[in-house]
């Protein structure tokens, strides 16, 4: 597993978002790289969702440039499957 993502609808007309990178990932530079990823995915796919969500992303493992097309799809899925919660 990549990521975990952990959701909680909430009363508000936007959606919060938080990212946990853990140190353990790599140094600060591989860690932002990650960070920076997630926030866009969030940011270009954030319409898949109807309601409002507070969204927290656990990252597990460490992703490169070759692997984000599909952790970008991973998240896509996961976006579509909390509307069917």
């Amino acid at each position: 597993m990549i990521f975990f993502l952990y959701f909680l609808k909430n009363d508000l007309t936007y959606h919060r978002f938080a990212i946990s990178v853990s140190r353990k990932i790599g140094n600060s530079v591989n860690r932002n790289y990650i960070k920076r990823k997630i926030k866009e995915f969030f940011r270009l796919n954030q319409y898949l969702i109807d309601t409002k969500y507070d969204l927290w992303v656990v990252v597990k493992k460490r992703f490169g440039k070759e692997d984000a097309f599909k952790i970008e799809q991973l998240f896509v899925d996961s976006f579509i499957k909390i509307n069917y919660k």
